[in-house]
């Protein structure tokens, strides 16, 4: 088994609730708004004061500054999804928000109270208005008596949008409207590691969720300080000695298998990116690699790595 990076440079090793911090953040105490849909009692998301005071917003939207809200008047989906879109497309030929800079055609579902969609948003619009997004993480690995765990790796393509050249989970993907977090699972691994979808619609086992809720920083390609609450579905798959994961469509440069000792020093040199950080904390968790007795901040690594994003309140 190898490992990635460079031997010679010297990095600030990070412990695991450091690493933890770094993806589930505490959140400092500025002027947020809470984004509203008429006919719901519920927000959607929450947006930095400096996000709405900078958009131009149009004739279905209404700013309350006295309530801190910002309410889109619209009564279906069709004129929900048409007012946002026109009101992105407008900010984006003005370049008002570098958030906007990278449009996707990409679009992400918003979800009401009981979880029926309400809306879509353009992918790299959803941290302006901190709406929570969903993702899918597979682990592929291998086990045996000798070695033990060996777990596959990718290292981002040096191209990517966000924390290019990071490491990341075998396969992961965000879930765009209108697919189930399975089928998103098998596209992605097909796409990303050139897994036979049977392979993976037999083999891979649903192992929960990870949520966190962090503030967009300087590696996230964007602006700063916005909400980007993440639910992530959990899969792995121990995969036959014969398999071996290929990249296939030049998100990852490279996937390499990692034993248990590798995976903890890269973790501690940050080379993962904060999430999947997390996913492989999760991971050892999971697989009694991290334990009550061997790591002093166990239960509030294994509970926050669950955290409830209750962001649909008043």
């Amino acid at each position: 088994m190898s490992s990635f990076g460079d031997g010679n440079i010297r990095r600030t090793m990070k412990s695991n609730i450091e690493l933890l911090n770094d993806c589930d953040q505490i959140l400092p105490k500025l002027n947020y708004y809470k984004f509203r849909i008429t006919g719901f009692g519920n927000s959607f998301g929450t947006l930095l004061e400096d996000v709405v005071q900078r958009c131009s917003w149009g004739r279905q939207w209404h700013v309350d500054h006295s309530e801190t809200t910002v309410t889109l008047d619209a009564p279906d989906i069709a004129q929900r999804n048409n007012a946002m879109h026109e009101m992105l497309k407008r900010e984006q030929e003005k370049d008002t928000f570098m958030q906007l800079r990278k449009w996707s055609n990409e679009v992400f579902p918003v979800y009401g109270p009981k979880k029926e969609l309400v809306m879509s948003i353009e992918r790299v619009a959803a941290p302006l208005f901190g709406i929570v997004t969903y993702g899918v993480q597979l682990l592929a690995y291998h086990e045996d008596d000798s070695a033990g765990f060996g777990l596959w790796v990718a290292r981002r393509a040096k191209a990517k949008r966000t924390f290019p050249g990071m490491l990341d989970s075998t396969v992961g993907g965000s879930l765009p409207t209108e697919e189930t977090p399975f089928d998103c699972l098998v596209r992605e691994a097909e796409e990303e590691a050139s897994f036979n979808p049977e392979l993976v619609r037999k083999h891979a086992i649903a192992c929960g969720t990870v949520n966190y809720l962090c503030l967009t920083d300087e590696r996230s390609g964007g602006e700063i300080g916005c909400f980007t609450p993440e639910v992530q579905f959990v899969y792995e798959i121990k995969l036959p000695q014969d398999i071996i994961p290929i990249p296939g469509d030049g998100e990852a440069e490279e996937i390499t298998l990692m034993t248990v000792p590798q995976l903890k020093k890269a973790l501690a040199e940050g080379e993962f990116t904060p999430a999947n950080g997390c996913i492989v904390l999760d991971f050892f968790v999971r697989h009694g690699v991290l334990t009550f007795e061997n790591e002093p901040d166990y239960i509030e690594i294994a509970s926050r790595l669950h955290r409830v994003l209750d962001l649909q309140t008043a």
